[in-house]
């Protein structure tokens, strides 16, 4: 009998319009072999193990039976077997592939990280970004560039900014800082086509508690006031004066001309281009500012003058306080960069009772002020403050080292 050698598949369609494949031949005894299926795959598989029984080859293992690679692929398979095997034996083709898939960034654009920051810190002063912000992000930013000088922005990865953000004693803040300006500057490079995405955005920011605002106490207040009218002819005065009884920032106080301050009608004109959030407003000043800040008004004494970090430091230290960095030295006691502000907030809250009058004030949320200023200071305390005057210090001239003012 003249047998066939060679079992077809054929497809077909059903009367109801399904698509079926057949599997037709027949095996050594010459008898027909017939079935359908609806599967191409399992009816390849149906045809081969019939052919093998022909020809009397063996049954494959179950993974020859049941692959859909061809040849190539298979080799392909092997060695990648062979290779995990000799360099990582515990891990597997699989574990390779989902590596690659979680850290695989396609990019348009090879870009070498120090290049980018170079484009990045231009487009932001374009920008008008505030010299203070770019000074920011050039610091940061450009010691995590320098950190990676060979890599491409491509090229980064989460731990390369989880082990910037951990290094050195850092405080939680101060991290968390680091993360955020990392972010605005890769979450710009993947806009611009240099990453396919922030490696920043599986970093998670660091929980931290907001300590109390620091104050001064109103004996420490009197200190620094008493300091700053004695040294060298009050060259410091308008600036301690600004912010300890008016609440403004010492960024803003830098910004500031005598034209933006008119003791007439009491105020300070803090524009949108000198305030922090870029808003106008007006600040009201207290009778006993006005007081300390006439004279200077006549004179126009620099607001932040030449030698000023010196003699704001030799002032601070005549009133018992560290120096540049705020920090305890002896019997020294620290003094952040923002206790004026945060001593005049806290008075004026307890003096007027109404957070949201403060808030304008000090150019704050009335939610900040509430949350974090209310309860500080004592009324009495508060009362007092605010009647601080040149005349009140008479008789209270701090004696100074005169080596200690530049």
């Amino acid at each position: 009998m003249n047998t066939k050698l060679r079992f077809n598949v054929n497809e077909f369609k059903n009367r109801a319009g399904s698509k079926s494949f057949r599997v037709s031949g027949y095996n050594r005894d010459g008898n027909q072999v017939r079935k359908n299926f609806t599967d191409l795959t399992e009816a390849k598989i149906f045809a081969q193990k019939y052919e093998r029984e022909f020809l009397g080859l063996p049954e494959p293992t179950l993974v020859s039976a049941i692959t859909q690679l061809n040849d190539a692929q298979l080799r392909q398979a092997e060695t990648c077997f062979s290779l995990l095997s000799q360099k990582m034996p515990t891990k597997t083709p699989l574990d390779a592939v989902q590596w690659f898939l979680d850290n695989y960034r396609e990019t348009a654009i090879k870009m070498p990280l120090t290049d980018a920051f170079t484009k990045f810190i231009e487009e932001k002063s374009k920008l008008n970004r505030r010299p203070d912000t770019i000074r920011d992000l050039e610091d940061r930013v450009g010691r995590f560039c320098r950190r990676h000088p060979a890599k491409n922005v491509s090229d980064v990865r989460p731990d390369d900014i989880g082990s910037f953000i951990d290094q050195g004693k850092k405080s939680g803040v101060s991290k968390n800082n680091d993360r955020r300006v990392l972010s605005g500057f890769f979450n710009w490079a993947a806009g611009k086509g240099y990453c396919a995405e922030s490696p920043v955005a599986t970093i998670e920011p660091i929980k931290t508690d907001r300590d109390e605002p620091e104050v001064l106490s109103l004996a420490d207040a009197r200190k620094l006031v008493t300091a700053a009218h004695t040294i060298k002819e009050g060259i410091c005065e308008p600036c301690i004066i600004l912010g300890l009884f008016c609440a403004i920032r010492p960024t803003e106080i830098g910004r500031l001309t005598w034209d933006d301050i008119d003791l007439e009608s009491k105020t300070v004109t803090i524009g949108a281009k000198l305030a922090k959030m870029r808003q106008r407003r007006i600040v009201a000043i207290s009778d006993n500012a006005v007081e300390f800040l006439m004279p200077h008004a006549i004179k126009k004494t620099a607001l932040r003058g030449t030698n000023f970090r010196s003699n704001y430091d030799a002032v601070k230290k005549a009133a018992g306080f560290g120096g540049r960095e705020g920090k305890r030295a002896g019997s020294l006691k620290p003094l952040s960069a923002d206790v004026l502000r945060h001593t005049a907030i806290s008075m004026h809250l307890e003096t007027h009772q109404h957070e949201g009058k403060t808030a304008v004030w000090a150019g704050n949320s009335p939610d900040i002020i509430q949350r974090h200023y209310k309860g500080l200071v004592k009324a009495a305390d508060a009362k007092e403050f605010w009647s601080i005057t040149p005349a009140s210090l008479a008789g209270n001239v701090i004696p100074m080292d005169a080596t200690a003012v530049a």
